[in-house]
């Protein structure tokens, strides 16, 4: 089964269904294509207007029924299961900072939401007034992803974008706390979504497993043992997966040096940087961004 993020689902992606390598909007067709594929390091929001589709979030199945949807944060890992026949179906996935830049600061998180999506991450919003909101926006934000000749379709997609999430943020809001219900979160689920958190904030400074676990109060081979336990991955392979990712989205800067690259991601040189790049990629990093970004200037 192979494991992606969104920077690398975006890779395959066509063109009317992504802004960049930050922004993918998927419907039902490609959801089910995705059966194969198993997501960590994604920030996706899920949503059925009809039909059912399966979600195996953390290793726990969750049905998503008309009028419902899911937020899964960047550390959980999930998979799409089934998916019916008559489904129509949603799938966002994005960045921190796509979301940050769209949102400019304006959206706030309900006090608790992270314990309460990781316990409960599937909401019903089929009761509220702003139901015919949510599929009107999405709706739109399709529209405005696959016109690739719009002037301003990166900005379309970014108002209709943010205008979802605040409705998002509006439902949310208007819960009666009373109302929630809360399932035992698992200690694993907790130490996985605290690695993926503490890798992306020291991913420039260190790839050393025994930091992250020292950080996490376990040993070396506690913490191992449970990421390969729930992701199916050991947490070099997480850790190395971030690095490429990261490396991925600053090769496409032409006015950075490899060098700079291989600084930036905290590399000994930049022969280091290129051993480990070439390992994966089966290039160098100076060859990959020639193919893909059509910058031959630079060699290494």
């Amino acid at each position: 089964m192979q494991y992606l993020n969104t920077l690398q689902l975006s890779t395959f992606a066509d063109e009317k269904k992504k802004l960049g390598d930050a922004f993918l909007l998927l419907s039902g067709e490609d959801i089910r294509r995705l059966a194969e594929c198993q997501f960590i390091g994604a920030r996706a929001i899920i949503f059925v207007l009809s039909g059912t589709v399966d979600l195996f979030i953390n290793g726990n199945i969750h049905r998503l029924q008309a009028d419902n949807y899911s937020d899964i944060f960047d550390g959980m890992l999930f998979r799409f299961g089934e998916v019916s026949p008559d489904a129509e179906a949603y799938c966002i996935f994005t960045t921190k900072s796509f979301m940050l830049d769209s949102l400019q600061g304006m959206i706030h998180e309900k006090d608790n939401y992270l314990f309460q999506v990781l316990s409960n991450p599937v909401m019903d919003f089929s009761g509220s007034p702003r139901a015919e909101s949510f599929r009107m926006l999405l709706k739109m934000l399709s529209l405005s992803v696959a016109d690739v000749s719009h002037k301003y379709r990166a900005d379309m997609v970014r108002l209709y974008f943010k205008a979802l999430v605040l409705e998002v943020s509006n439902f949310i809001s208007s819960i009666d706390e009373d109302s929630m219900v809360f399932h035992k979160i698992g200690k694993r689920e907790l130490l996985i979504a605290s690695f993926v958190d503490l890798v992306w904030k020291h991913l420039t400074e260190t790839r050393e497993v025994s930091f992250y676990a020292r950080e996490l109060c376990v040993t070396h081979k506690h913490l191992s043992r449970v990421v390969k336990e729930v992701t199916g991955k050991t947490p070099h392979e997480i850790i190395a997966g971030e690095t490429l990712s990261m490396a991925v989205q600053l090769l496409q800067n032409n006015g950075l040096l490899v060098q700079q690259v291989a600084d930036v991601l905290h590399f000994s040189d930049q022969a280091a940087f290129s051993k480990f790049f070439k390992k994966y990629f089966g290039l160098s990093p100076a060859e990959y961004r020639k193919k893909y970004y059509e910058d031959p200037s630079e060699t290494e």
